[in-house]
């Protein structure tokens, strides 16, 4: 029993003594940390593949700027929350991870996106990146990636920082509140068209009934009297219902300028993914990615979207067409250079359209 009591109260004391060296050095942590600085910041940035938006430079700009920078602070005030808050503003940046590593040091890890192409249309300006996310090239570093060109309005705004897919999906959205909302608005009228049915119907059944103490002649008044009624009530229930059908014919209206909108969002939505689709193509293509050095895209705002490429070993345009069946037109792109330019000579025409599929047509 005693040896039994002796090992319990030998648990108890190993237990207080590793819980008492815990507290400890909680206790040294905090105060170093209350009376340490910061010893160093590393700024680490990845991602972006061959061609980086920002650099670690530019990152310990922003810190300087927004007054959140940790070098000279102590360790304890160092805002963690803060820095990464900051460093997540920029579009560039996917993702932060900002915490204190051993020794004293903060550590800044950036996660930046992949530039994938740059948008340089009338008004436009801006990187399109990897995931689908679109960021003003001002803030960013050059990058050497495919340029698209030309007078191609997309269903974004210059301005515009954020994925497309949300654009589509908000866009999309609102639209579809708003038919629902014109289908309530409906409601009241269709309200107005069953009480105009009822009012006719009653006054159709107000016939006057001949008694035995009517004569013959007022009941004729009561008679006469009654079909003007009907008269007047059946001109004027078809006026009413004119007036209501109007009504509703106008909101309908509206409901199918709503769905047109969203026709053509969709279409045009459906576009910008099969351009985004072929600069993905050529960019894991070596001899496209090699051989295309820019796109030119026009059309937009309800107007069918149209490609073309300027290559880099000749000096005609390759004119594309429509955004459709853009990989089997890169293909016989490619079975053109291997099995006619081979042939014909690079220097003979100005321009070749892939516009037909399976076609080339060389001018």
């Amino acid at each position: 029993m005693l040896r039994k009591i002796a090992k319990f109260l030998l648990h108890i004391a190993l237990w207080s003594a590793i819980i008492a060296a815990v507290v400890w050095a909680s206790m040294l942590s905090k105060n170093h940390r209350d009376s340490s600085l910061v010893t160093s910041t590393d700024i680490e940035v990845e991602g972006g593949g061959r061609n980086p938006l920002i650099a670690a430079e530019r990152v310990d700009l922003w810190l300087k700027e927004q007054g959140v920078h940790p070098e000279g602070s102590i360790l304890s005030k160092v805002d963690i929350a803060a820095i990464e808050r900051i460093v997540e503003q920029h579009s560039a940046v996917a993702e932060a991870n900002v915490y204190v590593a051993y020794g004293g040091g903060v550590k800044v890890a950036i996660e930046q996106r992949e530039p994938i192409a740059r948008l340089r249309m009338s008004g436009y300006d801006m990187y399109l990146t990897a995931d689908g996310y679109l960021l003003p090239a001002v803030d960013c570093n050059s990058a050497h990636v495919k340029v698209v060109t030309g007078d191609y309005k997309p269903l974004f705004a210059g301005n515009y920082t954020g994925d497309v897919a949300s654009i589509v999906r908000d866009s999309i959205a609102s639209l579809e509140r708003y038919i629902a909302e014109l289908e309530e608005a409906k409601l009241p009228h269709f309200k107005r068209h069953i009480e105009n049915n009822k009012r006719l119907r009653e006054i159709k059944r107000s016939s006057p009934k001949k008694s035995l103490f009517d004569s013959k002649e007022k009941h004729e008044i009561l008679v006469k009297a009654y079909k003007e009624l009907c008269s007047d009530a059946v001109e004027e229930h078809s006026i009413t219902m004119s007036a209501i059908d109007a009504d509703i014919a106008a909101i309908e209206r509206e409901q199918e300028t709503a769905r047109s909108l969203k026709r053509s969002l969709l279409h045009e939505a459906e576009e910008f993914s099969a351009m985004v689709a072929m600069i993905r193509h050529i960019l894991e293509d070596e001899f496209l990615n090699n051989e295309v050095v820019q796109i030119v895209a026009s059309g937009g705002k309800r107007e069918p979207l149209q490609l073309a490429i300027v290559p880099r070993s000749a000096d005609f345009i390759v004119d594309l067409g429509q955004a459709e069946n853009l990989e089997r037109k890169l293909s016989t792109l490619r079975m053109f250079y291997a099995k006619g330019l081979s042939r014909i000579g690079w220097d003979k025409f100005s321009r070749v359209s892939l516009r037909y599929d399976g076609q080339v047509v060389c001018r």
